[in-house]
């Protein structure tokens, strides 16, 4: 048997008798045949075999690589895939954040170039644009969450138990949940959102990992809801990771409008919650 240095094709080696059909006599007067083929062709092998006169005695395979070493690449490819499958969701939607933030900081140096406004002219509150400052639609305006800095606008399923998983858990594939233990935007107290944090397809594809990126929120930074055709803009205060335990901000708050948001900490992790506190500054009647 020749070897084959390359290792990159198969090598097929025929023994034909040269004078009875179907024989198995090791002692009659032989051919030997070797055919070499690259691994797409192993299914047009036995095209032919006929042609080259008697009949073979035998035909045998040689892998390009010996099967051990064929079983160990197999299983340390689909090792490396497990490793990195469920990162992807991960890193498309931190490669798409910071993709925004380098627009955004290009918007905010032209803008300084930019001659400046006449002091007489008013300065106009608009929250409703993205990072590089194109105008943002909410889904709807009946109850929706919009947050531009990480390109966040989803629907938001009102009035959703958060101590019954099966009720949360439906509303999570729709959107942002609301919990019913919390107030809405039009009342004088807190509205409480959660949602899930991230979103590994090959486990658990259902996720809607809507919160993943709250994470990047930072002071000062806007949050707007819509409901029953207003918007409300709210500015963040405040971030804090606590223990699933505690619970107590899920009790209705009143006497102040503002906004929890809350998800799970660190992302694809149950073990503690990440808060978002935010205050209403502004509210406003929309046309859209």
């Amino acid at each position: 048997m020749t070897r084959n240095n390359h290792m990159k094709t198969w090598d097929v080696i025929y023994e034909y008798c040269n004078q009875h059909p179907n024989c198995t006599d090791t002692s009659c007067e032989r051919t030997v045949f070797v055919h070499s083929f690259s691994v797409p062709e192993i299914n047009l092998i036995t095209d032919g075999l006929s042609a080259q006169g008697g009949s073979v005695r035998r035909l045998t395979f040689r892998m390009p690589l010996p099967v051990s070493q064929f079983l160990g690449l197999m299983f340390l490819a689909l090792g490396i895939g497990g490793i990195l499958g469920p990162m992807v969701p991960s890193l498309r939607m931190e490669t798409n954040y910071l993709l925004s933030r380098i627009k955004a900081s290009r918007s905010d140096i032209l803008a300084a170039q930019a001659p400046p406004l006449p002091k007489s002219a008013p300065v106009v509150f608009e929250p409703l644009v993205d990072e590089a400052g194109a105008p943002i639609t909410p889904v709807n305006t009946d109850f929706s969450l919009v947050i531009p800095k990480i390109g966040v606008n989803a629907a938001v399923i009102a009035n959703v138990d958060p101590a019954k998983p099966a009720e949360y858990k439906e509303a999570l594939l729709q959107g942002v949940a609301h919990a019913s233990t919390s107030f809405t935007p039009d009342q004088n107290g807190t509205v409480y959102l959660f949602s899930h944090s991230t979103n590994y397809e090959w486990f658990v594809k259902d996720l809607n990992a809507i919160f993943y990126l709250v994470k990047n929120l930072e002071k000062g930074d806007s949050i707007v809801l819509f409901y029953q055709g207003k918007r409300y803009t709210y500015r963040l205060t405040d971030k804090k990771v606590v223990k699933p335990s505690n619970v107590s901000y899920l009790v209705p708050t009143a006497g102040k409008k503002s906004l929890i948001l809350q998800t799970c900490w660190p992302p694809g992790s149950v073990a503690e919650r990440l808060l978002i506190f935010a205050d209403l500054v502004e509210t406003a009647s929309t046309p859209i």
